[in-house]
Order: structure tokens, then sequence, then C-alpha cells
């Protein structure tokens, strides 16, 4: 496969972050392994330019409603059920029983990807857990699977729509293209903006600086953060003592380079041990 420019910089960064952190290579490399075929899978989705009325999208953001009705995307199944079963190999020697236990379900059809993609687009919560129990399996299998599968397309929407998102106004703690919670933030500009980064579609939006974004606790004497001076100020935990939830940051000045947030997020999961340490939990699901 011929890389993209923007497939090879994120795999240098990955190569870079395994001689940086020898302790991380093997996440490293399962992660350059999902975020490749999501790449290659990715290049071959077709979608038309979505134009959207101005009137609804001035509602739309009005009244808190995210852009994009989950329900109504449209999607390549043939191109999503080979990504699935990419994904799967991909996971196979980490939980093999639990897809040796897919592959048989797809096999006898007690299993259908379509379906358990669209009901996962209804957000029909007990629908996976569901299948994990009838198929014996993780759960979190299963909704890794359906989630990276369905990451690319989120991902090309959103590059189709973003510029209908009025960055300076939107100010929610939930994604304006999808809806979905943020699973990191950024820190961007000279001005240190902060924008938090979709765990979905990974889009980028504004919040507010002095807010958590779980539970919009905006109390500073109950937010802080904290970071470790081996690594320095590129990398923090921003933590709230309301909701005992916490949410890693990336200073991108810092930092000094294009900030990949699924990839930085990977490259500091001893972030995610001193947060726990400390009794804080995160709140989304990320996509490793």
């Amino acid at each position: 496969m011929i890389m993209d420019n923007e497939l090879e910089i994120r795999l240098e960064r990955i190569k870079t972050l395994c001689k940086q952190k020898p302790s991380h290579k093997e996440v490293l490399g399962f992660l350059k392994k999902v975020i490749t075929a999501q790449a290659k899978a990715k290049a071959d989705i077709k979608m038309e330019d979505v134009n959207i009325d101005q009137q609804i999208v001035k509602m739309k953001a009005k009244e808190g409603f995210p852009l994009l009705d989950k329900q109504a995307l449209k999607f390549d199944v043939g191109l999503a059920k080979g990504l699935f079963k990419k994904m799967s190999q991909i996971l196979h020697n980490r939980v093999p029983e639990d897809i040796e236990q897919i592959n048989q379900a797809l096999k006898t059809k007690e299993l259908n990807i379509e379906s358990l993609l669209k009901n996962t687009l209804r957000e029909n919560g007990n629908y996976i857990n569901n299948v994990a129990q009838r198929l014996r399996i993780k759960p979190a299998v299963i909704s890794f699977l359906v989630k990276n599968t369905l990451k690319p397309f989120f991902e090309v929407y959103a590059e189709k729509i973003e510029d209908y998102v009025d960055q300076e106004h939107w100010l929610r703690n939930y994604c304006p293209i999808c809806g979905s919670g943020p699973f990191m933030a950024e820190l961007s500009g000279e001005e240190r903006k902060r924008f938090l980064v979709c765990s979905f579609c990974g889009y980028k939006w504004r919040f507010v600086r002095i807010r958590c974004p779980y539970c919009n606790n905006n109390n500073q004497k109950t937010l802080r953060y904290f970071y470790t001076e081996k690594e320095g100020r590129a990398y923090r935990i921003d933590v709230c003592d309301k909701c005992k939830r916490y949410i890693k940051t990336i200073d991108a000045k810092e930092l000094g380079m294009e900030v990949i947030p699924r990839i930085e997020d990977v490259g500091t999961m001893y972030l995610d041990i001193l947060a726990e340490k400390q009794g804080y939990k995160r709140k989304e699901d990320t996509f490793f």
C-alpha cells in the first residue's frame, strides 16, 4: 500500500515513541496496525459533499444538537465488513478465544456485522452487551471492533462538515459533529486555547479553559492539573474533584509538533496510572 502523507507522519511518530519508551512498544505496535488498516479503508470511502441548510445549522447549534444524526449515517456495508474482519485479525493475539467465538458466530450467521453496526449507531446500549452475553465474550471486545470499524466513516463525515461548526459559540462538553464525549484535550496557539478531542470522529472543538469537560464544574477550588518533571509541561492531567474524573491534556506549543491525540494518548499511559492511583477515573473509551 502506498501511504499518504498523513499516515506516514503518524507511523513516524509511533516509531519515535517506540524508541523513547520501549515499555510502550507492544501497545504502540498494536496501534500501528489499527490506524494503518483504518487509513487504508478510509482511502476507499466515497462520500458525497454534504450541504446543510444554514437555518438548520443555527437551530441545532442553539438547541445543542450535533450536526450528525448517527442513525442517518450512510456507510459502505461491504467496506465496513472488511474492516471489521481486519480489526478482528489484529485483535486475535490479544483475545484469541473471544475472536474465535466471533468468527464462528459469523460463519453460522448467529452474528450479523451490518446489524451490529446499525444497532450501535442507534445507540442501543444493551445490544452490544446482549451480543457479548450470547456469544460468551467480553463486551469490550465487541465494542472495540464496532467503534474502530465505524471510526473512519465518522472521520470522513466530520471532515465534510467541520466548516459548519461555530467554534467560538458551541463551547459544550460534547462533540458538535457527532455528539460523542471527549477523550483528550489540547492547548493550542499562543493563547493556549483549550480544545476537546472527540472520542469517535476525532474532531477538535473549543471549550472553556476552567471547566470540567464531564460534569461542567467551574469551581476553581475543585479543578487542578498536574504533570511529571521528567516529561515536562507538554503532557498533563486535568482533574475534577467534584466528579473525580480526569482528562489528559497536550500542550501543542510545549510539544513542538502536530498533536496526534490517539498516538499521544497511548504514549502517555503512565499518566493514566498516576491519575488512577490518586482516585480519578477516565470517562470515555479510547480507540487503540
